[in-house]
């Protein structure tokens, strides 16, 4: 019988994450829609830009529209990538915190919050209208790109095919593409592999990677 989890479907689920949950939910035309279909008075989305250690990239953050403070995934302690050096999460600490749900300290049920979050505005038929219109518009044909492609590549842009994407992710993020965001992002010992993914211990002292792609060109309908 096939395990669960290995390194190589790991490997290969970082890239369809990166490309239909990081990529896609990163957007800031999507996350306007967001903004749009469930206002919040407390808080307001917003990028900031790294320093050395996430290579000059962006950074999602909140931002608190009355005192001005901005509300940080990494700042907060939520996304350390000297203990998980593959969190690129920022974008979906940012969403849950919009929402309002507490960040789970357990590194795993944090991601499993994660999930349910993303069905639940899958399910909003509003949301579902606004994206179909997106992915509909021939001028955002080349908007994004496929990193689960050796060569240069963009996600085929159909409402049906990247709907099936974005859940046939959030089905293996389920089952075992947490272990990406943990620790090392290796699958654990066979016989670890019950248990909940909490708290890594590993300190690794490796952290450069890209936290986010950010996209300003969408057009909508």
């Amino acid at each position: 019988m096939e395990a669960i989890c290995s390194n190589e479907k790991l490997e290969q689920f970082s890239k369809e994450h990166f490309t239909y949950i990081n990529q896609i939910f990163g957007d800031q035309t999507l996350r306007e829609i967001i903004s749009e279909i469930k206002p919040n008075n407390e808080f307001e989305f917003s990028i900031e830009e790294t320093g050395e250690d996430f290579e000059h990239s962006l950074h999602h953050i909140l931002i608190n529209k009355k005192s001005k403070a901005h509300i940080c995934s990494v700042d907060s302690g939520y996304q350390n990538l000297l203990i998980n050096k593959n969190d690129t999460l920022c974008q979906s600490y940012s969403l849950l915190t919009y929402f309002k749900k507490p960040i789970n300290p357990d590194q795993k049920n944090r991601q499993l919050d994660m999930i349910a979050m993303y069905k639940k505005l899958l399910s909003n038929k509003k949301f579902v209208e606004e994206l179909n219109n997106i992915i509909t518009n021939k001028e955002n044909r080349h908007l994004w790109i496929d990193y689960t492609s050796h060569k240069k590549k963009y996600v085929v842009m159909t409402p049906s095919n990247i709907l099936q994407k974005i859940n046939d992710v959030l089905t293996k993020w389920k089952k075992y593409g947490y272990w990406y965001f943990i620790g090392e992002g290796t699958c654990p010992a066979k016989k670890e592999h019950s248990l909940s993914g909490g708290k890594s211990k590993n300190k690794n002292k490796s952290t450069k990677k890209k936290v986010i792609i950010l996209r300003k060109s969408i057009k909508r309908k």
